[in-house]
């Protein structure tokens, strides 16, 4: 794996880090989205859902909170999250995330895309 914190020197570096950073943020995306699916019963508010990405991921997909928040905010706006603010008596007020039928259809298109293009690359690299 490239290593992004070293100096961008030359037009192949960079181009290399700009297809990673493109894959990265797909791949955050889907993440988010399959977080939020797994508390879909509960709903899940967002320091939680950092928490968790943080945590299975092992800090891999662990970006700035502001691209965090920017992403659940554009996935709102989309109609694939809906939140509800929930006041606790004894903590603070947190916003809860929850797919709508668009988002769980998203999710699930994404998902087997997600599957079937790594297949494809799987296959393609193995068959030397």
């Amino acid at each position: 794996m490239m290593n992004l914190k070293e100096p961008l020197t030359d037009d192949l570096t960079k181009w290399v880090a700009k297809e990673i950073n493109q894959l990265s943020g797909s791949t955050l995306r889907l993440a988010l989205l399959a977080i939020i699916k797994k508390h879909q019963s509960t709903g899940i508010y967002g320091y939680a859902i950092g928490e968790e990405l943080f945590s299975f991921t092992e800090g891999e997909l662990d970006g700035s909170k502001a691209t965090f928040y920017a992403i659940l905010r554009r996935l709102e706006k989309d109609q694939l999250v809906s939140s509800e603010l929930q006041v606790s008596p004894t903590g603070p007020a947190r916003k809860y995330y929850r797919l709508t039928p668009k988002g769980e259809r998203a999710y699930n298109a994404l998902w087997q895309n997600w599957i079937h293009y790594y297949g494809i690359l799987q296959r393609l690299i193995e068959n030397k």
